[in-house]
């Protein structure tokens, strides 16, 4: 069996600074990538670059419109005047000489750039750039967001183990809610390309089958390590967008936050929870913003869709910080 590789980390540090080039003086960014070559290879390097500058840019986009933006402390250079600290886009490093099979992401407060990290990853021959996968991209872009929304905008309120793992966890579910592609209730590895490798980095892949996947909320009880801790947070959340979808539809218009479908939905519950949370939440605390969420955006109109997702995982209505399992759901569901 291989062993597991090294977990992608969110990080906090002050500041970075950083600069770069221009790769085209014609704007044209079209580089053909060579699989059969190094990473470091020209033009694999500069494709490496472009398709990370694309993600981060598309999830900027994409979460801007559900509410992660300028008075919610996003990470932008120029907030043209509606609100917020500005001149801190996100610099991305790839190809970072400090380290290998991994990636990191720096979440300074508001007003600061933040930074991200991606390594090359020396499982394969030749080596793979983990900035080819936008599952690792998003990760990483998603310690970002959780960081900031979590506490108002100063990148420190995920600092406990527990606050630390789901931070880990909301970074593998965003990732997952960009790769569904339909209603079909689908399992989701991720890092399979960095590692060539279906089973992905994780544990197990996240599933609503509990033969894939058989973590629970007690299983918090022999985990540890921060990224054990996430898989556990982000298969619960695997759970929420499975029952969101199988409730309301699926919708390839993602970029429409006024749709109805469960996909959207559980992306607004997902940026709106983050906004309500405590300082370094449990995933008590963090359960309880979800539902009150679904409360403030749609009058509780998911509230027993919700809870079933928790109560199949452990989280249920009479779960308590001592990670016994509870499946129980409060009445009326």
């Amino acid at each position: 069996m291989m062993p597991r590789p090294l977990p992608t980390a969110g990080i906090n540090m002050s500041s970075t600074t950083g600069t770069t080039s221009q790769s085209s003086a014609t704007n044209n960014y079209n580089y053909v990538f060579n699989s059969a070559v190094s990473p470091s290879t020209s033009p694999n390097v500069d494709a490496a670059r472009v398709n990370a500058f694309y993600v981060a840019n598309l999830i900027h986009d994409v979460t801007y419109r559900y509410g992660f933006d300028e008075t919610s402390y996003n990470f932008q250079q120029n907030n043209n005047g509606k609100g917020g600290a500005q001149n801190d886009r996100v610099q991305i490093s790839v190809q970072d000489s400090s380290g290998t099979n991994n990636a990191n992401f720096a979440t300074p407060a508001d007003g600061q750039p933040g930074q991200m990290r991606m390594y090359t990853w020396t499982y394969t021959t030749p080596n793979r750039d983990g900035a080819l996968e936008n599952d690792i991209v998003t990760h990483e872009y998603t310690h970002g967001i959780s960081n900031r929304l979590t506490g108002g905008g100063t990148g420190r309120c995920l600092q406990t183990t527990e606050a630390g793992g789901m931070g880990e966890g909301w970074s593998d579910a965003f990732a997952d809610w960009t790769e569904q592609t339909s209603a079909t209730d689908k399992d989701f590895t991720l890092g399979s390309y960095v590692i060539k490798n279906a089973a992905g980095i994780r544990s197990y892949p996240y599933s609503t089958s509990k033969t894939t996947n058989p973590l629970t909320y007690g299983s918090l009880r022999t985990l540890t390590e921060v990224h054990d801790i996430g898989e556990v947070w982000a298969l619960i959340w695997h759970e929420v967008f499975a029952g969101l979808i199988k409730k309301s539809g699926f919708s390839a218009s993602r970029n429409d936050p006024t749709g109805t479908a469960g996909n959207i939905v559980a992306l607004h519950l997902f940026i709106d929870s983050l906004k309500l949370q405590p300082c370094n939440p449990t995933f008590i605390s963090a359960r309880d913003a979800i539902i009150q969420a679904d409360t403030n955006r749609y009058a509780g109109a998911n509230k027993c869709t919700l809870w079933a997702a928790f109560a199949k995982r452990g989280l249920g209505s009479g779960a308590t910080t001592t990670k016994a399992d509870s499946t129980t759901v409060p009445s009326g569901c």
